[in-house]
This record gives structure tokens, C-alpha cells and sequence, in this order.
């Protein structure tokens, strides 16, 4: 073997490696729901769950569309789902949602709990109960009564004279 075939087998297989990681990294991360809303069609987010060997959950990310084009990726720290919950959705001071949960685990899920601010004005909240939970064929995944969901719309709470005040409902499918 000649040094140029050595290092034409050596680049191969470097390429081979990195594209064999870049698959692993990849394929860690899935899509638990897409996120809409009634007010804004353009845009949309995903609630991503990361877990390397399919097991333990390292992160949860929030990945923001504008059009369709991916805008900016937001890590959610699941250590604080127990403390203060996961903010998905702030505008000023009013936390518009947020993930909860008192029994959560990385490795087994839980019962989690999406806290939303109904009126901004009064300051009223209502909650929806989901579960994360493995799924033996699809993995991590959203259950609500039992069915698996990965789309969430959220329909604007609107009233007179003030227009939008908060969350009114989440359709989960």
C-alpha cells in the first residue's frame, strides 16, 4: 500500500466517523409536539426531548419557527420542571406557560403538569395534566388520558375592549 492510498482510507474513514456522530447526535433529539397558535400563524415552535441512549433525558430544547425557518434554539433546563417549571412562553413579566411537575425523573418521565395564564388581567391560570412516558416503538413521548399527542394549538383568551389576555384553551392531538 502506498502513502496516498493510506491517506485516501484514513480520510474515508474520518469522514465515516464524523458522519456516524453527526447521525448519533441527531438521532438523540425527537420532536415530543409542535406548538401553534390561533393569533400567530407564522409562528410555530418544537418541544425537542435529547436523550443520548434513549433513556435518560439530558435536555429539552424549544426550537422557534418564523415561516417555516427555524429563528432560534432555547435549551430548557429539566432541573427546574421540579423548582420553578420550564417557561415556554413569556411576554413581559406574565409567564404565559410553563411545564410543572412534583414527580418528574429523567429516566422514567412523569406526570407533567402545563400551567397556562388564562387572564393577564386577573391574573387567573388553569392547568392541563399530560404525561412523558417512554413509548417502547416511538420513545419518548406526550400522553393525555392516555393517547399519545405531539401537536399542542393554543386558542388565545380575547376580550372586549382589552383583545388578548391570555391563553383560553390547548387543543392537544
Amino acid at each position: 500500500m502506498n502513502l496516498k492510498s493510506i491517506i485516501s482510507s484514513t480520510a474515508i474513514c474520518t469522514v465515516a466517523i464524523m458522519i456516524s456522530i453527526f447521525n448519533v447526535a441527531k438521532a438523540s433529539e425527537k420532536v415530543l409536539a409542535t406548538v401553534s397558535q390561533d393569533e400567530s400563524k407564522s409562528t410555530t415552535y418544537k418541544l425537542i426531548v435529547d436523550s443520548p441512549d434513549g433513556r435518560t433525558i439530558r435536555a429539552f430544547y424549544k426550537d422557534v419557527y418564523e415561516n417555516g425557518a427555524k429563528i432560534r434554539r432555547d435549551l430548557l433546563d429539566p432541573a427546574v420542571i421540579m423548582k420553578s417549571g420550564m417557561i415556554l412562553e413569556q411576554r413581559d413579566k406574565h409567564v404565559l406557560m410553563r411545564l410543572k411537575s412534583n414527580d418528574f425523573d429523567r429516566e422514567q418521565g412523569g406526570v407533567v403538569i402545563v400551567d397556562t395564564l388564562y387572564n393577564g388581567a386577573t391574573g387567573e391560570r388553569r392547568s392541563y395534566e399530560v404525561q412523558l412516558a417512554q413509548d417502547n416503538k416511538a420513545g419518548w413521548t406526550l400522553f393525555k388520558s392516555g393517547r399519545g399527542i405531539n401537536s399542542i394549538q393554543i386558542q388565545t383568551n380575547r376580550v372586549m375592549v382589552l383583545g388578548a389576555v391570555g391563553i383560553k384553551n390547548l387543543v392537544m392531538k
